[in-house]
């Protein structure tokens, strides 16, 4: 049974998003969102006192937005594994389960009885003699850990997803008529890449580049703290005609490591898929509102390039449309995670 009412709790590495949205009528309609502060080192710890004090931090953002218990929390991209496959054959339901779980065996690197395995069919047809499939594998002690911290404030998980899900409902949904998209996801320790196409994710890639090396280069180029070299990179970014150009100097190579990887991957997908061409890219989490981005990303790639908006598809009001838009990027996963219903 669908819940009147849902609250998706995106917990990061520096801060806790929350998104409320009512689901009473056929359009979802924003109730409350905020954010506060991760505790460090926040879900990075194996600590008790460590987790108390994540627990904690979303037990008060809850009762300031007035959120209902029923949540839907992200596991973070980084520690799961996911896997569009799609050289099988046509199999039964059976066949399938002992099919991928052999093929997880090629991209998940942990013993099996240490993940959870779940699977969406994609595509599956007798005549192709073909069944695609979008695994997840997530590492027990992950969820465990998660289901905890949940646990010890009297929250009541309805689902847990990986990050690319929700940002895929909330950016693209289950719009049929949606061009093909590739969504990337900057976070702070890594960059998540999904494709896109008629509301399913038919690629996924990950790199190990994100928000932190980004402020950590400026930080030893200029001898900043952290927190400064934070700022600057927020302020300055990649404008080239700010501060003799030194910011852009140094985060344009790491940028470019990012931006040549989105070519691989619209690269990867249209050699599979060259009838399916990516007609858009969209940029989102918090490291999508560094300055000179967008340009930056358009000139290398030559598509369209986009800043998300996952309220785009939200009944809200119209007097707080400019409050949403100046952190959009930020609150992706926490509004997709609001949306689903059940």
């Amino acid at each position: 049974m669908a819940a009147d009412y849902v609250t998706g709790i995106d917990i990061g590495s520096f801060s806790i998003k929350a998104v409320v949205l009512s689901h009473k009528a056929k359009t979802p309609r924003l109730v409350s969102f905020g954010s506060t502060p991760t505790p460090q080192p926040g879900m990075n710890s194996e600590f008790d006192l460590d987790l108390d004090a994540v627990s904690k931090s979303i037990k008060s953002l809850m009762e300031a937005l007035k959120a209902p218990q029923e949540v839907v929390v992200a596991l973070p991209e980084s520690r799961i594994f996911t896997r569009v496959i799609g050289d099988l054959p046509y199999l039964s339901d059976d066949e399938l389960a002992s099919a991928i779980k052999y093929s997880a065996e090629e991209f998940v690197p942990l013993p099996a009885d240490q993940v959870n395995l779940y699977w969406q069919v994609m595509d599956r047809s007798k005549q192709r003699n073909n069944t695609t499939v979008f695994v997840v594998a997530s590492p027990k002690n992950t969820v465990a850990k998660y289901l905890k911290v949940l646990s010890k404030i009297q929250l009541k998980p309805m689902a847990m997803e990986t990050e690319l899900i929700a940002a895929t409902r909330a950016l693209v949904g289950g719009n049929p008529y949606a061009p093909t998209t590739m969504i990337v996801q900057l976070g702070a320790s890594s960059t998540d890449f999904a494709v896109v196409s008629k509301g399913m994710i038919l690629l996924t890639r990950s790199i190990s580049t994100g928000g932190i090396a980004l402020t950590r280069a400026i930080a030893q180029y200029l001898n900043f703290e952290m927190m400064q070299a934070e700022e600057y990179k927020k302020v300055y970014g990649l404008l080239q005609d700010q501060l003799g150009g030194k910011i852009y100097q140094v985060l344009e190579p790491l940028v470019d490591l990012i931006v040549t990887e989105s070519g691989r991957v619209v690269q990867a997908f249209e050699n599979k898929f060259p009838q399916n061409q990516i007609k858009r890219v969209v940029l989102t989490g918090g490291g999508a509102k560094l300055p000179g981005l967008v340009i930056f990303f358009a000139n290398k790639l030559g598509l369209e390039i986009q800043e998300a908006d996952p309220w785009y598809f939200i009944e809200k009001d119209a007097s707080i449309q400019a409050k949403l838009l100046e952190n959009a990027t930020h609150y992706t996963i926490a509004v997709g995670l609001a949306l689903r219903s059940e």
